[in-house]
């Protein structure tokens, strides 16, 4: 499924402080973990915060990839239809999460859609594409009764069944990581993983933090819109940053579980605003592949206060965007017209 992975520009439209209340001081730090360029900054008295959050991630990626036949998804995949995997409860936690999901997208969003994703390898500079029978085998081991679950142990009942949690892993990794500095004193931070971004309280100056969710149709990475948040996740998938094209025809890396094809809808970016990172990733992945009018149905399934933004093709070079009431006051800029949705 997602994923998915797919690296939203985000801008920030903030200075640099150098300190806030009690003297702290800034600290970043870049890499390149969980497939993506990531990069962290808090402000605090020391950098340990941001070293243990570091050891934090490196600790979750190793857990959760599902390319590392080392990584605990790996071993489950690799025992699948043999025998059960005694799991790390952080591993638990992220799969409870994807089928909390699973069960509010109404399927859609899909923890063993790893059968079908390995398949497609969207991600490998290859012209193959699935054949019926591949996908059709495939599909019958993504079904999501082929997951078995029980305290601490994970069961995948045949052998071919994937465990997929790339489209939820980021957004888990950030809340995760945004808990971890707080209980370490951090008020103020951000996370940017991918441009999957958890931002910690306010800005040094007491302000809100600004994002910008990157326009579609923008090569330069521009904004499309610009948000005013604290405290929350802001995660975007969207369907130009993964995707292979074969023959003139573009596959993105979203995909039906019921027929194993890639999605290409009416959908070029979601963007899901809440504080609970897992939450907002899963939601993200779920509705670009459930495409417009299908997630404004799923709508009714979301807890309350989850703010969304679906971006669609507009005429010419003109965007449409849609976005939950809630989030009025949070859009402070806006590139294209913006419609509020009025059944949410």
């Amino acid at each position: 499924m997602k994923r998915k992975i797919f690296v939203v520009a985000v801008i920030l439209v903030a200075g640099l402080y150098l300190s806030y209340a009690g003297h702290a001081s800034e600290f970043t730090r870049s890499g390149f973990n969980m497939n993506t360029l990531i990069s962290m900054k808090i402000y605090s008295d020391t950098d340990k915060p941001l070293n243990d959050a570091y050891n934090l991630l490196a600790e979750l990626d190793a857990k959760l990839s599902m390319y590392n036949p080392e990584s605990e998804i790996g071993k489950i995949n690799s025992q699948a239809g043999h025998e059960k995997f005694q799991a790390d409860s952080k591993v638990i936690e992220v799969i409870k999460d994807s089928l909390k999901l699973h069960k509010m997208s109404e399927g859609v969003f899909n923890p063993l859609i790893g059968s079908i994703t390995r398949l497609w390898k969207i991600n490998k500079a290859d012209n193959k594409i699935p054949s019926r029978e591949e996908l059709d085998a495939a599909i019958k081991l993504s079904d999501i009764s082929n997951l078995e679950l029980n305290d601490n142990s994970v069961y995948l009942k045949h052998e071919g069944c994937v465990l997929d949690l790339g489209g939820i892993a980021k957004g888990y990794a950030s809340t995760k990581i945004a808990e971890l500095l707080k209980s370490e004193g951090v008020e103020s931070g951000l996370i940017d993983l991918g441009g999957n971004v958890q931002v910690i309280g306010k800005k040094p100056d007491g302000s809100n933090w600004i994002i910008g969710v990157r326009d579609p149709l923008s090569t330069r990475g521009a904004p499309a819109l610009v948000l005013s948040v604290n405290d929350t996740a802001v995660i975007t998938s969207g369907n130009y940053e993964r995707y292979k094209i074969v023959d003139g025809k573009k596959y993105s890396h979203f995909f039906d579980y019921k027929t194993g094809e890639s999605i290409l809808n009416d959908l070029l970016s979601v963007t899901v605003i809440t504080r609970d990172g897992s939450l907002a990733d899963g939601l993200a992945t779920a509705f670009m592949a459930s495409g417009y009018e299908k997630s404004l149905a799923l709508l009714k399934n979301i807890p309350e206060g989850v703010g969304v933004i679906f971006i669609r093709q507009g005429e010419g070079e003109n965007l449409n965007v849609m976005a939950t009431k809630n989030l009025s006051s949070v859009i402070t800029r806006s590139k294209y017209p913006v419609n509020h949705i009025s059944q949410y």
